[in-house]
């Protein structure tokens, strides 16, 4: 495997050995993310299921409410106005309100004049947003509404408590090559972790602790790891365990040791084992204990057998009493029996109850209004863009019409729209691709992205339009653009070119939109466009042969340049130097063949990020390969790749760039690299995106290796770029 992983992490994150959880702000009693986001990641079947039973454009007007916790929501008619509903001659009676394709149960109150909508609201459990999005419409037809239901007396003395199991998890650590990706603590012994854990009325009495871990290192020698847990100064657990994977922990919780409020779980990784090194990924803790029926902030959700209840807590008036077994249609209960404060009913069989006062109603995050498609009849060049970005590509796209291509701009937020119910997810896109008649000859995409899908890092470089994330045998998620052009989830090669320009700002796309119409507008008998560089790493003797062999598939008249390492005995910064003063001088290719990481080439390194002031090639613009590991690596939420770097350069870089978003080994990346070329340079291709493709079209993607490299080899850049 030709590359620097082990010089570059692929875990990034922000830590604290002191860490804080609260229920109402990280815990979804149900659909644990973490596990949904394992489930979502392993079904690589899902987006093309998904793809056939999509929504279809809506004609009539719609409001999309985004929430993002578990709970009753109020929405007033002023914030549904400002957002588009019309101020007069609404019949609220039509208010319908869809989760998917799904109605969900309302409630509306006041009249015409000032009502308000209230709906029971549930946490997403996408791994691609951090939002369900609800979406509302009007004028269709009459709309379903919460039942009301009376309450049943209690009859028997009424349960004061109940069973409830927190899951606590805070998101900082991404590790591509594990199970659940996402972890919230990384526990390098020796090391003492605290988290502060709070159980809300928890009473004393007997609990069970579960601790889901990874063990991240191995060695020969046994045991590999070594844990003891500390609940409130009570050792419940000591353990000792082998190998690298996942690894939970259970453990009782002595009644003594339980506490209402802020309890504290400490973490000792003694480094006592004979391991070179001890590292274990903690991605979350759970508690189940018993907690009394009292109401935190006027708000509580239990779940509860048959029986007589008694919930206290509320000091606002009688609260509201809702059944939320089925959150879609909730259930108001009244006439329940209110006094000093507390609430007594019973239930006739298990039911899941939601208690509430009139101050803990929550808001919905965002209210928007739903967009709808443009015409795409026959358009063989769509652009998927950011909305930030519509203008800023209007010159490239005005400049692919003039050259005899039918484009047009879909924004990402139209096509969640339409084929996502509102929903961000790649899944969206692909929908919306295949349902194109006939398909596209290009699919240019317009944005950055990033395998932080919901935000987790706050990092800078936003998820603004996303990519899959694929399995392959050398990384676990490894971004794809080829899924979107892919001919189905069992043949991994593609149907029509597709490309992408990683922007994060409109500045960035306006250079690039630039550097694309000069390329194919400048001087075709320039001599730098008839000079192709190729560069070798010295590591491995594989390197300089397959430089060798794809120079020697040029056509006259272009002219290989050779700069190998291993010719000048490695001298990294004399290699370096010509690098530099080559590609200033121009070059209409550029190949790079060694190891690779995200932003270095070699060791030394033999060219990086930080070498890109020393380029001044101008308009002098090549096409970049790089049959290498990690270098077209645009999906980091907090660091840019070379091949983006050199792309959005003002002052020179490249033009495009045919880049790994993954690892890969160098045969099957040859096998690739002498397909394209042969696209390119013997059978001519028209355009680079489709030289690609036709190449990827070539590829025996029942080899596992070899469809790594048609899944994770993409086009940064214009798949309608005319080399």
């Amino acid at each position: 495997m030709n590359s620097s992983a082990a010089r570059i992490s692929l875990c990034h994150f922000e830590r604290s050995e002191k860490s804080r959880f609260s229920p109402s702000r990280d815990f979804s009693p149900h659909k644990p993310l973490l596990e949904m986001t394992i489930l979502f990641a392993k079904l690589g079947l899902l987006l093309f299921l998904l793809a056939g039973c999509a929504s279809a454009p809506v004609s009539t007007a719609r409001l999309k409410l985004l929430v993002s916790a578990d709970g009753l929501y109020r929405v007033r008619a002023a914030e549904l106005q400002r957002a588009g509903l019309p101020r007069d001659n609404v019949d609220l009676t039509t208010l319908q309100l869809f989760l998917g394709d799904r109605e969900i149960a309302i409630r509306v109150l006041g009249d015409a004049k000032d009502f308000s909508i209230e709906f029971y609201g549930q946490a997403s459990a996408s791994p691609y947003s951090a939002f369900n999005a609800y979406w509302l419409q009007w004028g269709v037809a009459n709309g379903k509404r919460m039942r009301e239901i009376s309450a049943l007396p209690a009859t028997d003395p009424p349960q004061r408590s109940f069973q409830e199991t927190i899951r606590a998890t805070q998101p900082t650590l991404y590790l591509a090559q594990a199970d659940d990706h996402w972890y919230w603590h990384a526990l390098t012994a020796p090391i003492t972790t605290t988290i502060a854990l709070t159980l809300p009325a928890a009473l004393a009495a007997p609990a069970r602790l579960q601790l889901n871990l990874w063990g991240n290192t191995q060695d020969v020698a046994a045991p590999d790891h070594h844990l003891r847990v500390f609940f409130n100064d009570a050792r419940v657990a000591d353990e000792t365990w082998d190998g690298q994977g996942a690894h939970p922990i259970v453990a009782n919780i002595p009644a003594n040791a339980m506490r209402a409020g802020e309890n504290v779980l400490r973490l000792v990784a003694p480094g006592d084992t004979r391991a070179k090194a001890d590292v274990v990924l903690l991605s979350s803790v759970e508690v189940a204990y018993t907690r009394q029926l009292v109401a935190q902030k006027e708000n509580i959700r239990f779940d509860g057998a048959a029986g007589s209840y008694r919930v206290e807590g509320f000091s606002g008036g009688a609260p509201d009493l809702f059944d939320i077994t089925d959150p879609g249609e909730p259930m108001r209960v009244v006439n329940a029996a209110f006094a000093s404060g507390a609430l007594t009913f019973r239930a006739d069989a298990p039911r899941r109850w939601l208690a509430i006062g009139a101050s803990a109603r929550q808001s919905v995050a965002r209210i928007a209004p739903m967009l709808t498609l443009p015409p795409t009849a026959n358009a063989d060049y769509v652009v998927i863009t950011h909305p930030d970005f519509v203008d800023a590509l209007e010159p490239l796209v005005k400049w692919r019409a003039q050259r005899g291509l039918k484009p047009v701009v879909v924004t990402t937020s139209a096509i969640y729209d339409a084929f996502g119910y509102g929903a961000e997810s790649p899944l969206a896109l692909r929908a919306f691709l295949d349902s194109l008649q006939p398909k596209p000859r290009f699919v240019l995409l317009v944005g950055k992205a990033s395998y932080d899908y919901r935000d987790y890092l706050n990092a800078p470089n936003k998820n603004l339009t996303p990519t899959f994330l694929v399995n392959t045998p050398h990384l676990n998620q490894v971004a794809s653009d080829n899924r979107f052009a892919a001919a189905s989830a069992a043949d991994a090669r593609p149907v029509f070119a597709v490309g992408r320009i990683p922007a994060k700002t409109k500045e960035q796309v306006a250079r690039v939109v630039n550097k694309i119409i000069a390329f194919e507008s400048g001087q075709r008998g320039a001599d730098w466009r008839n000079r192709a560089i190729f560069i070798a790493d010295d590591k491995e003797p594989s390197f300089v042969a397959m430089a060798d062999a794809l120079a020697q598939a040029l056509p006259p008249p272009i002219a290989a340049q050779k700069i190998y390492l291993a010719m000048r005995q490695g001298d990294v910064n004399a290699t370096r130097a010509e690098i530099v003063a080559r590609w200033n001088a121009g070059a209409r290719w550029i190949t790079y063949i060694g190891h690779g990481s995200l932003d270095t080439w070699a060791e030394g390194p033999l060219f990086s990020a930080v070498n890109l002031g020393e380029l001044k090639n101008a308009e002098r613009l090549p096409i970049l390969f790089t049959p290498t590991c990690l270098d077209g690596f645009f999906y980091h939420p907090q660091k840019d790749s070379l091949a983006e770097e050199l792309l959005f350069k003002h002052d020179g870089g490249i033009v495009a760039g045919i880049v790994p978003t993954g690892l890969s080994l160098p045969p099957d990346q040859q096998t690739l690299m002498r397909a394209l070329f042969d696209e390119l340079f013997a059978q001519r291709a028209p355009t680079l995106g489709e030289a690609l493709t036709r190449a990827k079209q070539k590829m025996d993607v029942s080899a596992e290796t070899l469809r790594e490299v048609v899944e994770t080899f993409g086009l940064l850049g214009d798949p309608a770029l005319e080399y």
